[in-house]
């Protein structure tokens, strides 16, 4: 199948939205090198995109919620103040994913 074909057979889509990049993984899945056992590239887009919403204080509508809530109850928290930890939260759960993923996936396969 030609790339041209790929294309006319995937949305347009906004890069990073999880819902619209499904499509995506599905076609990489169903027409990559490994299309037998794709599973280990649904397992990675997934645990990306989950964890990826940690990393700032607007990149999850449920971090927006949550600083609403610490305000009105009296506790400030800043864009910055959330970022320094949330980052390190992304790449703490992010090296724990891949880990998890290789281990899985390819090293016990």
């Amino acid at each position: 199948m030609r790339a041209r074909d790929l294309a006319v057979q995937v949305p347009p889509v906004r890069v990073g939205d999880p819902v619209t990049m499904a499509p995506i993984v599905d076609v990489l899945v169903t027409y990559g090198s490994d299309s037998h056992d794709g599973a280990f590239l649904w397992w990675a887009f997934a645990l990306g995109a989950d964890f990826g919403g940690n990393g700032t204080a607007v990149a999850a509508s449920a971090n927006v919620v949550g600083i609403g809530l610490a305000a009105r109850s009296g506790h400030k928290i800043t864009f910055w103040h959330f970022t320094k930890y949330g980052i390190l939260t992304t790449v703490f759960t992010t090296i724990i994913a891949w880990i998890y993923i290789y281990l899985r996936y390819i090293a016990f396969a």
